[in-house]
């Protein structure tokens, strides 16, 4: 009897040894949100992880050392955090005409452009490279800085004429608006570096075109918009962006005019490149 009991004994106590080693097991997982940095420091057989900082806790601090087998899951896991993803881009910023005709010049600061659209972009594991593509819905507008405004003649060439005696709040320009897809190269600086440098082409497919005047003579004000300008149906820019964060400054060249290239009577279509530079998010 006395044998029984302690058989009975010797089994409660195995079985509460194993639960407790299966919750202590359980109760070792450590779950840690955008953290701020991870150092892994590796030896033959051991590695040591140490996370400093987390999301809304910067001076947090969590330090473990594993065996080698075990490493291998926890670095695959460290360095695979990008993948795919989709990105919502925003970009406001001025346009300066180059190449510009004699007689014709432009106002950079009331020249400006806005796109937003959405981009999908892939990051291999362990790779500081990325590639995307994406659409966005871009505006642009080409503003005079002279005392002339835009005018088309029965031939659809674009010239320049005069605005009405005695006008005022002047403002004459070539509006543009674009279905336009990115093909972007993303290099970033170091696994933990917040710095990144995305290049690439950007083809645009040009669906609206117009002359915008606007002026006033006294109390009366006038706003003429002019269709069938002959723009090109589609153009090709080169972009670059410099990202800081979640916050980028873009540069981006059109090595195309947005106009046809149109003649008529000696009369020919305004030819001219543009560069634009904004805040990209």
């Amino acid at each position: 009897m006395i044998k029984m009991k302690k058989s009975i004994l010797l089994m409660m106590l195995a079985l509460t040894t194993m639960t407790a080693s299966y919750a202590s097991e359980k109760n070792d997982t450590t779950v840690i949100i955008n953290a701020n940095k991870v150092t892994i420091i590796a030896s033959d057989s051991v590695q040591t992880i140490t996370v400093k900082g987390k999301k809304g806790n910067d001076d947090y601090f969590y330090e473990n050392t594993i065996t080698k087998k075990d490493a291998k899951t926890i670095r695959k896991r460290v360095f695979d955090t990008e993948g795919s993803k989709l990105n919502l881009d925003l970009a406001y910023g001025f346009n300066i005409a180059t190449n510009v005709p004699n007689g014709m010049s432009f106002a950079p600061f009331k020249s400006r452009e806005f796109l937003i659209g959405l981009r999908y972009s892939y990051t291999p594991a362990k790779a500081l490279q990325s590639y995307s593509v994406g659409l966005w819905c871009n505006w642009r507008k080409y503003t005079l800085d002279t005392d002339k405004m835009f005018d088309k003649d029965a031939n659809s060439v674009i010239g320049l004429s005069d605005y009405p005696d005695n006008a005022g709040d002047k403002r004459s320009c070539v509006s543009i608006f674009s279905l336009s897809v990115p093909f972007l190269f993303t290099q970033k600086f170091g696994h933990d570096s917040k710095v990144k440098f995305s290049l690439g082409p950007v083809v645009n497919f040009n669906l609206y075109g117009r002359l915008n005047n606007e002026y006033t003579v006294g109390d009366y004000e006038s706003e003429i918009s002019v269709k069938g300008i002959g723009y090109r149906p589609v153009t090709v820019d080169i972009m670059g962006i410099l990202h800081y964060k979640r916050v980028g400054i873009y540069c981006k060249y059109s090595p195309m005019s947005v106009l046809k290239k149109c003649t008529a009577d000696g009369v020919e279509n305004p030819q001219f490149r543009s560069i634009s530079i904004g805040v990209f998010l």
